[in-house]
């Protein structure tokens, strides 16, 4: 799902520069990164994803129009705390297909839609010892969840069967959740990481460049997949293409993402923009800048920016400035991470 190049390393890669004991400096920012960004962010997901649940339950225990609502919204709630992790396709979530089961999107040709139908139809499958170890991707996390409670084509409030699925689907989402919460938990970054035979590079330099190669290709995903392609920014529109665009998260999604980056920028002491002030002071606040200007930009984006009655030369027009500034936020982190000496691999998105 995800694609490009420019990011963590911001501070991460700043650290390279260090003249003596480079690696034994990126493990204060590293742990801290783990400590202070990435462990609360899924104790938040996995909290909200248990709160998601008991709304089901209770939802499928008394279906009724309230209780729908109060679900949607704990949705809503889940899809928010994942969005500030959503960056990071590194670590316990690879495992199992775990980061696209949470996700399966773009799905241009309704799998989850059919998949669900089947499930519906016979409940009692799901049942089965190893039927989530088997299950597809496109039923096993919240893209499933949005379809269940905001497809017409579903109804769980009259028809049980599909409360069945919704229930199941649920439980499973918290207890993936769950897991990788604990993983990360009892493990450090540099555990996912491994030398090949002869490579001298530190696991603490090679989970930099892992970082920084995941922030770039996320916000090259949240320029071309969530924002230019749905609005047809270089071709055709087509706004189903949009990000839970169902339950009309969209746009906050992008507005989650860009703030999310910002924070990652300033967590821990030092913190990574810390270090890159010191090391590459120009660069740092060039960065600095570009960032705090993705966040400004979309928040000036009207809230019915996907959903609205706007012509696509309308939504174009919007979106400009938008896409612009993120494009220069890449640029400012790959010349930051470049200066630092690290390695940035080919993005196939990068295409500017």
């Amino acid at each position: 799902m995800f694609n490009k190049k420019t990011a963590l390393a911001a501070g991460f890669a700043v650290l390279a520069a260090s003249a003596t004991n480079a690696a034994e400096s990126w493990n204060p920012t590293l742990d801290q990164i783990q400590s202070q960004f990435i462990i609360p962010k899924y104790e938040a997901m996995t909290q909200s994803a248990q709160q998601l649940a008991e709304s089901v339950e209770s939802l499928c225990t008394t279906p009724d129009a309230s209780h729908l609502a109060k679900s949607q919204k704990a949705f809503r709630d889940n899809v928010a705390d994942w969005q500030t992790i959503q960056w990071l396709n590194f670590g316990p979530v690879t495992y199992f297909m775990r980061y696209y089961a949470y996700e399966y999107w773009p799905d241009k040709k309704g799998v989850t839609q059919r998949q669900l139908r089947a499930l519906s139809a016979s409940p009692n499958m799901m049942e089965a010892p190893k039927f989530w170890s088997s299950a597809s991707i496109a039923v096993r996390g919240m893209t499933a969840i949005e379809s269940l409670l905001f497809h017409p084509d579903f109804d769980v409030v009259n028809r049980n069967s599909d409360c069945e699925v919704l229930e199941a689907v649920t439980r499973h989402h918290v207890t993936t959740s769950a897991d990788v919460l604990k993983q990360w938990r009892e493990s450090q970054a540099t555990d996912w990481v491994f030398a090949e035979e002869g490579d001298n590079t530190s696991l603490d330099h090679m989970v930099v460049e892992q970082f920084v190669q995941q922030w770039l290709e996320h916000m090259s995903v949240v320029k071309d997949a969530k924002l230019e392609t749905p609005i047809g920014y270089n071709s055709r529109p087509n706004l189903k293409l949009a990000e839970f665009y169902r339950s009309e998260q969209s746009l906050s999604s992008i507005q989650t993402n860009l703030k999310s980056y910002r924070v990652l920028y300033h967590s821990g002491s030092p913190s990574l923009y810390d270090t890159a002030i010191t090391e590459q002071p120009e660069l740092a606040v060039a960065l600095e800048n570009a960032l705090a200007d993705n966040v400004k930009i979309a928040l000036q984006l009207p809230d019915d920016f996907f959903t609205g009655d706007y012509s696509q030369e309308e939504r174009v027009n919007l979106a400009k400035p938008l896409v612009k500034s993120i494009s220069n936020s890449q640029t400012q982190l790959t010349n930051l991470v470049t200066a630092l000496g690290f390695q940035i691999g080919f993005n196939s998105r990068d295409g500017d």
